[in-house]
């Protein structure tokens, strides 16, 4: 939570990237109005999944950072985002 907003994570499923056996992993962030897409790469689909999940807690720190809004999973742990 953002104050009361609520901040929504959404995740989707890895895919491999265009004739590679790479994959990617989209995600979007969104708060207060906002939305914020992104992606993370890996060797497979798992490893693009862990890094998404990675970068996300990354955004989210970040987000909590420049609003100056401790971001949390739970109301009594504040900064603990889950990710």
């Amino acid at each position: 939570m953002m104050g009361t907003e609520p901040v929504v994570v959404s995740i989707g499923k890895p895919e491999p990237f265009d004739d590679n056996a790479d994959f990617f992993c989209p995600y979007s962030i969104e708060y207060a109005g906002k939305r914020k897409v992104s992606y993370a790469g890996g060797m497979d689909a798992v490893q693009a999944l862990q890094l998404a999940m990675k970068k996300i807690g990354s955004d989210l720190a970040y987000l909590a950072k420049t609003e100056g809004v401790p971001i949390g999973w739970l109301q009594d742990t504040p900064g603990e985002t889950g990710f």
